[in-house]
Protein backbone atom coordinates (compact mmCIF):
# COMPACT_ATOMS: atom_id res chain seq x y z
CA UNK A 1 0.00 0.00 0.00
CA UNK A 2 1.19 3.51 -1.05
CA UNK A 3 0.84 6.26 1.73
CA UNK A 4 0.79 9.76 0.85
CA UNK A 5 0.58 13.03 2.20
CA UNK A 6 0.50 16.71 2.17
CA UNK A 7 3.64 18.97 3.68
CA UNK A 8 4.57 22.43 4.59
CA UNK A 9 7.27 22.86 1.37
CA UNK A 10 9.95 25.48 2.08
CA UNK A 11 10.22 27.20 -0.90
CA UNK A 12 12.01 30.75 -2.30
CA UNK A 13 10.56 33.57 -0.81
CA UNK A 14 8.88 35.91 -3.83
CA UNK A 15 9.64 39.09 -1.64
CA UNK A 16 13.39 38.44 -1.46
CA UNK A 17 13.51 36.32 -4.68
CA UNK A 18 12.26 38.44 -7.54
CA UNK A 19 13.57 35.94 -10.53
CA UNK A 20 13.43 32.37 -9.78
CA UNK A 21 15.21 31.37 -12.77
CA UNK A 22 18.42 32.67 -10.94
CA UNK A 23 18.05 30.33 -8.07
CA UNK A 24 16.36 27.08 -9.46
CA UNK A 25 19.71 24.86 -10.30
CA UNK A 26 19.64 21.33 -12.34
CA UNK A 27 19.76 18.58 -10.29
CA UNK A 28 23.06 17.73 -8.35
CA UNK A 29 23.67 14.71 -9.94
CA UNK A 30 24.03 15.77 -13.99
CA UNK A 31 25.90 19.26 -12.67
CA UNK A 32 29.70 19.26 -13.94
CA UNK A 33 32.43 21.54 -12.25
CA UNK A 34 32.31 24.37 -14.67
CA UNK A 35 28.23 24.09 -14.39
CA UNK A 36 28.60 24.55 -10.96
CA UNK A 37 30.85 27.54 -11.10
CA UNK A 38 28.95 29.13 -13.40
CA UNK A 39 25.28 28.62 -11.23
CA UNK A 40 27.57 29.72 -8.01
CA UNK A 41 28.33 33.18 -9.57
CA UNK A 42 24.64 33.51 -11.18
CA UNK A 43 22.99 34.31 -7.68
CA UNK A 44 24.59 34.22 -4.00
CA UNK A 45 21.04 32.47 -3.55
CA UNK A 46 21.27 29.95 -5.87
CA UNK A 47 20.58 26.50 -5.05
CA UNK A 48 23.40 24.82 -6.03
CA UNK A 49 24.99 25.85 -2.79
CA UNK A 50 22.95 23.82 -0.96
CA UNK A 51 22.70 20.59 -3.59
CA UNK A 52 25.95 20.37 -4.75
CA UNK A 53 28.19 22.51 -2.23
CA UNK A 54 31.65 22.92 -3.12
CA UNK A 55 33.03 24.18 0.19
CA UNK A 56 35.68 22.54 1.96
CA UNK A 57 33.01 21.61 4.90
CA UNK A 58 30.26 21.15 2.39
CA UNK A 59 27.92 18.97 4.54
CA UNK A 60 27.91 21.65 7.77
CA UNK A 61 28.33 24.42 5.07
CA UNK A 62 24.76 23.32 3.91
CA UNK A 63 23.22 23.25 6.92
CA UNK A 64 24.73 26.68 8.12
CA UNK A 65 23.13 28.41 5.15
CA UNK A 66 19.74 26.29 4.85
CA UNK A 67 19.36 27.95 8.62
CA UNK A 68 20.71 31.21 7.48
CA UNK A 69 18.85 31.72 4.40
CA UNK A 70 15.53 30.46 6.72
CA UNK A 71 16.73 33.31 9.22
CA UNK A 72 16.83 35.88 6.24
CA UNK A 73 13.71 34.70 4.88
CA UNK A 74 14.87 34.10 1.30
CA UNK A 75 13.30 30.32 2.30
CA UNK A 76 9.56 30.19 3.44
CA UNK A 77 8.11 26.92 4.79
CA UNK A 78 4.50 27.14 4.31
CA UNK A 79 1.92 27.37 7.19
CA UNK A 80 -0.38 24.89 6.10
CA UNK A 81 0.18 21.18 4.56
CA UNK A 82 -0.52 21.31 0.73
CA UNK A 83 0.26 18.56 -2.42
CA UNK A 84 1.91 20.92 -5.11
CA UNK A 85 0.58 20.51 -8.44
CA UNK A 86 3.28 20.95 -11.13
CA UNK A 87 3.14 21.33 -15.29
CA UNK A 88 6.17 21.64 -17.04
CA UNK A 89 6.30 23.07 -20.86
CA UNK A 90 9.48 21.78 -22.42
CA UNK A 91 10.64 20.99 -25.81
CA UNK A 92 12.24 17.74 -27.74
CA UNK A 93 15.06 18.28 -29.98
CA UNK A 94 12.39 17.53 -33.01
CA UNK A 95 10.91 21.16 -31.79
CA UNK A 96 7.96 19.09 -30.53
CA UNK A 97 6.00 20.73 -27.58
CA UNK A 98 5.06 18.51 -24.70
CA UNK A 99 3.64 19.90 -21.08
CA UNK A 100 3.98 17.30 -18.37
CA UNK A 101 1.82 17.02 -15.51
CA UNK A 102 2.60 15.89 -11.78
CA UNK A 103 2.57 16.24 -8.50
CA UNK A 104 4.45 16.85 -5.48
CA UNK A 105 3.47 15.32 -1.71
CA UNK A 106 5.61 13.09 0.77
CA UNK A 107 5.67 9.15 0.60
CA UNK A 108 6.11 6.55 3.14
CA UNK A 109 9.31 4.89 3.24
CA UNK A 110 9.23 1.60 2.86
CA UNK A 111 12.16 -1.20 2.03
CA UNK A 112 12.12 -2.73 -1.16
CA UNK A 113 10.69 -6.03 -0.05
CA UNK A 114 7.42 -4.92 0.55
CA UNK A 115 7.24 -4.39 -3.29
CA UNK A 116 4.80 -1.50 -3.47
CA UNK A 117 8.34 0.84 -4.30
CA UNK A 118 10.61 -0.37 -7.03
CA UNK A 119 13.75 0.49 -8.25
CA UNK A 120 14.56 0.11 -11.59
CA UNK A 121 18.55 0.71 -11.89
CA UNK A 122 21.08 -0.74 -9.50
CA UNK A 123 23.04 2.01 -7.08
CA UNK A 124 26.49 2.84 -6.11
CA UNK A 125 27.55 3.40 -2.59
CA UNK A 126 29.40 6.88 -2.73
CA UNK A 127 26.69 8.50 -3.96
CA UNK A 128 24.28 7.32 -0.90
CA UNK A 129 26.64 7.81 1.32
CA UNK A 130 26.92 11.27 0.10
CA UNK A 131 23.01 12.31 0.31
CA UNK A 132 23.15 10.24 3.45
CA UNK A 133 25.74 13.08 5.34
CA UNK A 134 23.32 15.71 3.82
CA UNK A 135 20.64 14.79 5.32
CA UNK A 136 21.88 14.24 8.51
CA UNK A 137 23.42 17.29 8.68
CA UNK A 138 20.24 19.68 7.17
CA UNK A 139 17.59 17.47 8.39
CA UNK A 140 16.42 18.30 5.13
CA UNK A 141 15.39 16.50 1.91
CA UNK A 142 16.58 19.14 -0.81
CA UNK A 143 15.34 17.36 -3.83
CA UNK A 144 12.42 15.13 -4.69
CA UNK A 145 12.93 11.73 -6.01
CA UNK A 146 10.75 11.31 -9.37
CA UNK A 147 8.31 8.03 -9.29
CA UNK A 148 6.18 7.08 -11.79
CA UNK A 149 2.50 5.62 -11.45
CA UNK A 150 0.01 3.71 -13.83
CA UNK A 151 -3.13 5.22 -14.88
CA UNK A 152 -4.58 4.74 -18.13
CA UNK A 153 -7.67 7.12 -17.51
CA UNK A 154 -5.91 10.12 -15.91
CA UNK A 155 -7.99 10.09 -12.80
CA UNK A 156 -4.94 12.22 -10.91
CA UNK A 157 -4.44 14.77 -13.32
CA UNK A 158 -7.97 15.36 -13.85
CA UNK A 159 -8.91 15.72 -10.22
CA UNK A 160 -5.60 18.18 -9.85
CA UNK A 161 -6.77 19.89 -12.97
CA UNK A 162 -10.00 20.64 -11.75
CA UNK A 163 -8.80 21.73 -8.28
CA UNK A 164 -6.81 24.88 -9.69
CA UNK A 165 -8.55 25.41 -12.56
CA UNK A 166 -8.78 29.34 -12.88
CA UNK A 167 -5.93 30.30 -10.07
CA UNK A 168 -2.85 31.56 -10.30
CA UNK A 169 0.37 29.60 -9.82
CA UNK A 170 2.43 30.02 -6.71
CA UNK A 171 5.58 29.59 -9.14
CA UNK A 172 5.52 30.44 -12.51
CA UNK A 173 9.03 30.62 -14.25
CA UNK A 174 10.66 30.22 -17.58
CA UNK A 175 14.02 28.72 -17.39
CA UNK A 176 16.93 29.57 -19.21
CA UNK A 177 16.63 26.72 -21.99
CA UNK A 178 13.28 27.99 -22.35
CA UNK A 179 11.06 25.18 -20.21
CA UNK A 180 7.97 26.85 -18.05
CA UNK A 181 7.33 26.02 -15.16
CA UNK A 182 4.14 26.45 -13.01
CA UNK A 183 3.38 25.14 -9.70
CA UNK A 184 0.02 25.49 -7.40
CA UNK A 185 -0.63 24.96 -4.10
CA UNK A 186 -3.13 22.30 -3.16
CA UNK A 187 -4.86 22.24 0.26
CA UNK A 188 -8.19 21.81 -0.25
CA UNK A 189 -8.22 18.35 2.31
CA UNK A 190 -11.84 16.51 0.38
CA UNK A 191 -8.97 16.93 -2.89
CA UNK A 192 -5.97 15.41 -1.37
CA UNK A 193 -8.08 12.75 0.53
CA UNK A 194 -9.05 12.07 -3.45
CA UNK A 195 -5.92 11.49 -4.47
CA UNK A 196 -4.92 9.61 -1.85
CA UNK A 197 -7.25 7.41 -2.09
CA UNK A 198 -5.94 6.81 -6.20
CA UNK A 199 -2.57 6.13 -5.16
CA UNK A 200 -3.02 3.34 -1.98
CA UNK A 201 -3.17 0.39 -4.39
CA UNK A 202 -0.55 1.63 -6.74
CA UNK A 203 2.70 0.32 -7.06
CA UNK A 204 5.52 2.72 -7.95
CA UNK A 205 8.66 2.78 -9.95
CA UNK A 206 11.44 5.17 -9.19
CA UNK A 207 12.22 6.47 -12.27
CA UNK A 208 15.16 9.01 -10.93
CA UNK A 209 16.41 9.45 -7.60
CA UNK A 210 17.51 5.79 -6.55
CA UNK A 211 20.59 6.93 -4.41
CA UNK A 212 18.65 9.28 -2.74
CA UNK A 213 15.98 6.85 -2.04
CA UNK A 214 18.27 4.14 -0.67
CA UNK A 215 19.91 6.90 1.45
CA UNK A 216 16.75 7.82 3.04
CA UNK A 217 15.75 4.52 4.04
CA UNK A 218 19.59 4.57 6.05
CA UNK A 219 18.47 8.22 7.50
CA UNK A 220 14.72 6.85 8.99
CA UNK A 221 16.62 4.36 10.61
CA UNK A 222 19.31 6.22 12.31
CA UNK A 223 16.59 8.93 13.29
CA UNK A 224 14.39 5.44 14.67
CA UNK A 225 17.18 4.33 16.76
CA UNK A 226 17.35 8.33 18.50
CA UNK A 227 13.83 8.65 18.62
CA UNK A 228 12.20 5.01 18.60
CA UNK A 229 9.92 3.64 16.94
CA UNK A 230 7.30 6.32 17.24
CA UNK A 231 3.76 5.91 15.70
CA UNK A 232 5.20 5.99 12.29
CA UNK A 233 3.91 9.17 11.35
CA UNK A 234 7.10 10.88 12.34
CA UNK A 235 8.40 13.24 9.51
CA UNK A 236 11.98 11.08 9.32
CA UNK A 237 9.68 7.95 7.96
CA UNK A 238 8.64 10.09 4.84
CA UNK A 239 10.57 11.42 1.73
CA UNK A 240 9.71 14.26 -0.77
CA UNK A 241 8.51 13.00 -3.95
CA UNK A 242 7.35 13.90 -7.25
CA UNK A 243 4.92 11.75 -9.28
CA UNK A 244 3.98 11.25 -12.84
CA UNK A 245 1.87 9.48 -15.17
CA UNK A 246 3.32 6.60 -17.15
CA UNK A 247 0.87 6.35 -18.86
CA UNK A 248 1.07 9.99 -20.08
CA UNK A 249 2.36 10.45 -23.77
CA UNK A 250 4.09 13.58 -22.32
CA UNK A 251 6.30 11.50 -20.06
CA UNK A 252 9.13 10.90 -22.51
CA UNK A 253 12.49 8.31 -22.11
CA UNK A 254 15.43 9.54 -24.03
CA UNK A 255 18.30 7.13 -24.83
CA UNK A 256 21.54 7.22 -23.27
CA UNK A 257 24.30 7.41 -25.17
CA UNK A 258 27.91 5.71 -24.16
CA UNK A 259 31.49 6.67 -24.66
CA UNK A 260 33.92 3.61 -23.79
CA UNK A 261 37.71 3.44 -22.64
CA UNK A 262 39.57 0.95 -20.99
CA UNK A 263 39.69 -1.82 -22.93
CA UNK A 264 42.61 -3.48 -24.28
CA UNK A 265 43.26 -2.54 -28.10
CA UNK A 266 41.99 -4.88 -30.62
CA UNK A 267 43.54 -5.21 -33.86
CA UNK A 268 41.44 -4.23 -36.73
CA UNK A 269 40.51 -7.53 -38.10
CA UNK A 270 40.09 -9.21 -35.09
CA UNK A 271 37.41 -7.02 -34.12
CA UNK A 272 35.73 -6.87 -37.38
CA UNK A 273 35.74 -10.57 -37.15
CA UNK A 274 33.97 -10.88 -33.84
CA UNK A 275 31.76 -7.96 -34.41
CA UNK A 276 30.61 -10.16 -37.41
CA UNK A 277 30.37 -13.24 -35.79
CA UNK A 278 27.53 -12.40 -33.44
CA UNK A 279 25.55 -9.39 -35.54
CA UNK A 280 24.74 -8.15 -38.96
CA UNK A 281 26.62 -5.41 -39.95
CA UNK A 282 25.35 -2.27 -41.83
CA UNK A 283 28.73 0.27 -42.57
CA UNK A 284 28.43 4.11 -43.36
CA UNK A 285 31.84 6.14 -44.11
CA UNK A 286 32.97 8.42 -41.79
CA UNK A 287 32.07 11.74 -43.28
CA UNK A 288 29.69 14.18 -42.47
CA UNK A 289 26.93 12.84 -45.03
CA UNK A 290 27.96 9.51 -43.80
CA UNK A 291 27.21 10.80 -40.52
CA UNK A 292 23.64 11.93 -41.59
CA UNK A 293 22.88 8.74 -42.88
CA UNK A 294 23.78 6.60 -40.31
CA UNK A 295 21.93 8.44 -37.54
CA UNK A 296 19.06 8.97 -39.85
CA UNK A 297 19.60 4.77 -40.93
CA UNK A 298 19.74 3.73 -37.25
CA UNK A 299 16.54 5.39 -36.26
CA UNK A 300 14.50 3.81 -39.00
CA UNK A 301 15.95 0.50 -37.65
CA UNK A 302 15.32 1.09 -34.59
CA UNK A 303 11.64 1.37 -34.83
CA UNK A 304 11.62 -2.28 -36.72
CA UNK A 305 14.65 -4.25 -34.80
CA UNK A 306 16.76 -4.07 -31.81
CA UNK A 307 19.85 -2.09 -32.98
CA UNK A 308 23.04 -0.53 -31.53
CA UNK A 309 24.92 2.33 -33.23
CA UNK A 310 29.09 2.17 -32.82
CA UNK A 311 31.97 4.32 -34.01
CA UNK A 312 35.50 3.13 -32.62
CA UNK A 313 38.76 5.63 -32.78
CA UNK A 314 40.85 4.81 -36.56
CA UNK A 315 37.34 3.04 -38.04
CA UNK A 316 36.99 5.06 -40.91
CA UNK A 317 32.83 3.71 -40.89
CA UNK A 318 29.69 4.30 -38.57
CA UNK A 319 28.14 0.91 -37.75
CA UNK A 320 24.79 -0.21 -36.97
CA UNK A 321 24.57 -3.87 -35.37
CA UNK A 322 21.79 -6.04 -35.33
CA UNK A 323 22.18 -9.33 -33.45
CA UNK A 324 22.11 -12.48 -34.98
CA UNK A 325 20.81 -14.71 -32.77
CA UNK A 326 18.75 -14.20 -29.02
CA UNK A 327 20.84 -17.44 -27.99
CA UNK A 328 24.05 -15.51 -27.55
CA UNK A 329 22.81 -13.53 -25.01
CA UNK A 330 20.57 -16.73 -23.51
CA UNK A 331 24.54 -18.20 -23.41
CA UNK A 332 26.19 -15.00 -21.66
CA UNK A 333 23.70 -13.96 -19.55
CA UNK A 334 22.38 -17.03 -17.84
CA UNK A 335 21.11 -14.75 -14.85
CA UNK A 336 19.53 -12.26 -16.20
CA UNK A 337 15.42 -12.86 -17.01
CA UNK A 338 14.19 -12.86 -20.58
CA UNK A 339 13.33 -9.35 -20.65
CA UNK A 340 16.49 -7.91 -19.46
CA UNK A 341 18.66 -10.21 -21.81
CA UNK A 342 16.79 -8.85 -24.54
CA UNK A 343 17.61 -4.96 -23.68
CA UNK A 344 19.70 -3.19 -26.37
CA UNK A 345 21.93 -1.99 -23.48
CA UNK A 346 22.03 -5.70 -21.88
CA UNK A 347 23.41 -6.67 -25.62
CA UNK A 348 25.92 -3.41 -25.03
CA UNK A 349 27.32 -4.44 -21.92
CA UNK A 350 27.57 -7.65 -21.70
CA UNK A 351 28.30 -8.92 -25.38
CA UNK A 352 29.65 -6.27 -26.81
CA UNK A 353 31.85 -4.47 -23.66
CA UNK A 354 32.61 -7.37 -21.63
CA UNK A 355 32.82 -10.18 -24.17
CA UNK A 356 34.24 -8.78 -27.50
CA UNK A 357 36.25 -5.48 -25.57
CA UNK A 358 37.17 -8.17 -22.55
CA UNK A 359 36.23 -4.84 -19.76
CA UNK A 360 34.83 -6.73 -16.32
CA UNK A 361 31.81 -5.54 -15.21
CA UNK A 362 33.55 -3.69 -12.07
CA UNK A 363 35.65 -1.99 -14.75
CA UNK A 364 32.63 -0.83 -16.41
CA UNK A 365 31.27 1.13 -12.99
CA UNK A 366 34.20 2.20 -11.56
CA UNK A 367 33.67 6.04 -12.81
CA UNK A 368 36.71 6.09 -14.88
CA UNK A 369 35.42 4.15 -18.10
CA UNK A 370 32.12 5.12 -19.56
CA UNK A 371 31.31 8.34 -20.01
CA UNK A 372 27.03 8.67 -20.61
CA UNK A 373 25.19 11.71 -22.53
CA UNK A 374 21.70 12.03 -24.30
CA UNK A 375 23.48 13.88 -27.36
CA UNK A 376 24.20 11.41 -29.90
CA UNK A 377 26.54 14.14 -31.81
CA UNK A 378 28.25 14.84 -28.93
CA UNK A 379 29.27 11.69 -28.48
CA UNK A 380 30.67 11.00 -31.86
CA UNK A 381 32.51 13.84 -31.83
CA UNK A 382 34.33 13.54 -28.53
CA UNK A 383 35.68 9.99 -29.63
CA UNK A 384 37.57 12.18 -32.07
CA UNK A 385 38.92 14.46 -29.92
CA UNK A 386 38.79 13.24 -26.51
CA UNK A 387 40.76 10.48 -24.54
CA UNK A 388 37.82 7.39 -25.79
CA UNK A 389 38.18 4.51 -27.70
CA UNK A 390 34.59 3.82 -29.00
CA UNK A 391 31.35 5.48 -28.89
CA UNK A 392 28.00 3.53 -28.90
CA UNK A 393 24.39 4.94 -29.77
CA UNK A 394 21.45 3.16 -28.17
CA UNK A 395 17.51 3.90 -29.04
CA UNK A 396 15.42 5.20 -25.86
CA UNK A 397 14.26 1.95 -23.73
CA UNK A 398 10.20 1.82 -24.21
CA UNK A 399 8.19 1.89 -21.08
CA UNK A 400 6.64 -1.37 -21.38
CA UNK A 401 10.28 -2.99 -21.15
CA UNK A 402 10.78 -0.89 -17.96
CA UNK A 403 7.47 -2.12 -16.29
CA UNK A 404 8.50 -5.93 -17.07
CA UNK A 405 11.71 -5.53 -15.85
CA UNK A 406 10.43 -4.03 -12.46
CA UNK A 407 7.30 -7.09 -12.57
CA UNK A 408 9.78 -9.63 -12.66
CA UNK A 409 11.78 -8.13 -9.69
CA UNK A 410 14.74 -6.98 -11.55
CA UNK A 411 16.93 -4.24 -11.90
CA UNK A 412 17.79 -2.73 -14.99
CA UNK A 413 22.25 -1.60 -15.80
CA UNK A 414 23.12 1.44 -14.87
CA UNK A 415 22.12 4.82 -16.94
CA UNK A 416 19.19 2.43 -19.13
CA UNK A 417 16.82 5.44 -18.53
CA UNK A 418 16.96 8.99 -18.76
CA UNK A 419 13.46 10.56 -17.92
CA UNK A 420 13.43 13.53 -19.55
CA UNK A 421 13.33 16.72 -18.68
CA UNK A 422 14.90 16.63 -15.05
CA UNK A 423 13.52 17.92 -12.65
CA UNK A 424 14.85 21.36 -11.55
CA UNK A 425 16.22 21.89 -7.71
CA UNK A 426 14.88 24.96 -5.76
CA UNK A 427 11.59 24.43 -5.99
CA UNK A 428 10.34 22.68 -3.20
CA UNK A 429 12.24 21.13 0.17
CA UNK A 430 11.29 19.24 2.64
CA UNK A 431 12.64 20.41 6.21
CA UNK A 432 12.28 17.31 8.56
CA UNK A 433 11.57 18.00 11.82
CA UNK A 434 11.55 14.39 14.01
CA UNK A 435 8.56 15.05 16.43
CA UNK A 436 6.72 16.15 13.79
CA UNK A 437 3.58 14.11 12.82
CA UNK A 438 2.46 14.03 8.66
CA UNK A 439 -1.27 13.53 8.20
CA UNK A 440 -1.96 10.52 6.27
CA UNK A 441 -5.12 9.01 4.44
CA UNK A 442 -8.23 8.74 6.66
CA UNK A 443 -6.55 11.58 9.50
CA UNK A 444 -3.99 8.67 11.02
Amino acid sequence: MIRIAPFRALSYSHKKIKDLSKVIAPPYDVISKDEQDKLYKKSAYNFVRLDLNQEADSYDAVARLLDEWQNQGVLERDETPAIYFCAHRFKLNSGEQKSRLGFFALTELQDFSTGSIRPHEKTLDAPKEDRLKLMLASNAQLSPIFVLYTQPKQTINRILSVAVEGLAPFVETELDNGDELKLWRVIDPAVIEKVQREMAEQVILIADGHHRYEATLRYRDQLRSVHGAGTGNEAYNFILTYFANIDDDNVVILPTHRLVRGFTHKPFLELEEALQTYFYVEQHPKTPEGKASFLKAFKNAAKKHRVIGASFKRDPRYLILRLKNKRTMQRLAKDLSAPLRELDVSTLHVLIIEHILGMSPEDQVNGATIRYSQDEELVLQALEKEDYQAAFILAATKKDEIQAIVTANETMPQKSTYFFPKLSSGLLVNKIEPEEQIQVAGGS
